[in-house]
Formats: structure tokens, C-alpha cells, sequence
């Protein structure tokens, strides 16, 4: 005859053995308590329900998110230490891309059209680079603040070439981070701010290489990026200030630098 019920060790009763232990929930990160005794588990913030063998890819996951973070603060610190004014993590669904933006390249016309790889007509455009966004899904932002009367004048080269400095140095920090596929894009002509000297692009007319590949980016125009509404994404003045404007009405302006993180 079996030991009667009354006469059995409480310790031998796997159920009063149950201990609480903590999982990830593979949706949306928060730790949930699951006993031991059981095999599914509840989460309080998504009201998700899940398998313990579900949290060994949810706290990869979560591992890679706080990754993210930490280079995205680490990123935008170092752009401001480089010299922007001021810098942001944005996610790529907030990047807009319009066909019309980049169609201005060609007509009414930039002066510096076909001059370089990295403008219209020899990059990707509007599509490819809408293409390319569904790759990512974070960015750095970034601007460098410069009063009118420079940025309209024949020091604006000086201001260019630290823009294309910054979104590069943020790139390869980004590279040697672990997200080798990012990518860093900004306003101004490679070929006016590094190769005004020479009489054509080395790309173009040598099929060689650039002259300067670890800090020339290519355009924001010629994909079409619409850069006021990244500024205001950014949470930054978003006015587009025309060239003959009078320095005294509008005393400062904004350049901006775009990375890509992935």
C-alpha cells in the first residue's frame, strides 16, 4: 500500500520546490517571472504569452537593442565633440525621400551636376535610396549651425569639407562599433569641396579611385532626401534660407549630415 498522503515529506512535492525565475519576452523585452514548475509564461506590459525556450532569441534581441542605444548616444556624443552644433538618433521611417527634390538637381539645375560619383545622374537616386532605407531602421542626424555671411560666401568650402569630415568619422566609429554596412550622407559637392583643383572627377573620367574616399560622401540632394523635414524630425528650425537672403534678417543657418546605422 502507498505511503498515505498525510505521511509524505513536504520537500518531495515538486510543486512546493517551485521557484520564480526571470525570462525575456521575446515581443517586446520586459522580464517576466515564470515559475519553475511551469512551462509558459505571461508578460504583464504586451500581455504576450510565450514558451521559456521562446527567451533565448528574445535576449539576443534585447542584448542588440541595448547595443543600439549605446552606440547611437556614443554616436551623436562624438559628432558634437567633432564640431556639430548639435546631433540626434532618428528612426529611418521618419526619413522622407521625394522624387521632385532630387529632380531639381537637373533642372532648373545644379551647378555641380554630373561633376562628381557621389551626385545625380551617377548615384542610385530617389528609388534606390528608398531601397537602401529598407535595410535600416536607425540613423544619426546631424548640424552644424554657421552664420549666413559665411555660409554664402567663399568660406562655405570650409564648412562643407568639416560636414563631410563629421558624417565620415561618424561612419567609421559607427564600422568599428560592429555595424559595418552604415553609411554617411550630406550636403555640398565632393568635387567643388575636395577636388576643386583638379579638372574632373577621378571616378568619372579614370574609372579610378576617389581621391578622398575616407571623408567625400555623397550628396543628400541627389537621393532626394528631404532635408527640412529631417531637421524637423530633428526637432530643429526647418526654414530653407535662399542664397541672396540678407545676412542681418536671417543671421544663422543650418547644414546637416545624415548617417545611416546598420
Amino acid at each position: 500500500m502507498g505511503t498515505k498522503l498525510y505521511f509524505k515529506c513536504p520537500g518531495d512535492d515538486p510543486v512546493s520546490r517551485a521557484v520564480p525565475e526571470l525570462f525575456v519576452c521575446p515581443d517586446c523585452g520586459m522580464d517576466v517571472e515564470i515559475w519553475t514548475d511551469e512551462i509558459n509564461g505571461k508578460c504583464t506590459s504586451c500581455n504576450t504569452v510565450f514558451q521559456k525556450n521562446d527567451t533565448a532569441k528574445a535576449l539576443d534581441k534585447k542584448k542588440f537593442r541595448q547595443n543600439v542605444e549605446e552606440a547611437l548616444e556614443k554616436l551623436t556624443q562624438l559628432a558634437c565633440h567633432l564640431g556639430a552644433s548639435d546631433a540626434k538618433a532618428i528612426f529611418t521611417a521618419d526619413i522622407s525621400v521625394e522624387n521632385n527634390l532630387a529632380d531639381l538637381c537637373r533642372e532648373p539645375g545644379c551647378e555641380n551636376y554630373g561633376l562628381s560619383a557621389s551626385c545625380p545622374p551617377h548615384v542610385s537616386g530617389p528609388a534606390g535610396f528608398r531601397n537602401l532605407l529598407k535595410t535600416f531602421e536607425h540613423a544619426v542626424v546631424f548640424k552644424i549651425d554657421v552664420p549666413s555671411e559665411i555660409l554664402f560666401s567663399d568660406e562655405r568650402r570650409d564648412i562643407f569639407r568639416l560636414l563631410h569630415e563629421v558624417a565620415a568619422s561618424i561612419e567609421g566609429s559607427a564600422s568599428d562599433m560592429g555595424f559595418h554596412d552604415s553609411s554617411a550622407y550630406v550636403g555640398g559637392s565632393c568635387k567643388q569641396i575636395f577636388c576643386r583643383d583638379y579638372a574632373d572627377c577621378r571616378v568619372i573620367a579614370e574609372n579610378d579611385e576617389c581621391r578622398n574616399p575616407f571623408l567625400a560622401r555623397p550628396s543628400m540632394s541627389g537621393f532626394g532626401i528631404n532635408v527640412l523635414k529631417l531637421k524637423k524630425t530633428a526637432g530643429w528650425m526647418s526654414n530653407k534660407t535662399p542664397r541672396n537672403t540678407d545676412p542681418d534678417t536671417v543671421p544663422m543657418e543650418t547644414v546637416c549630415g545624415l548617417i545611416l546605422i546598420g
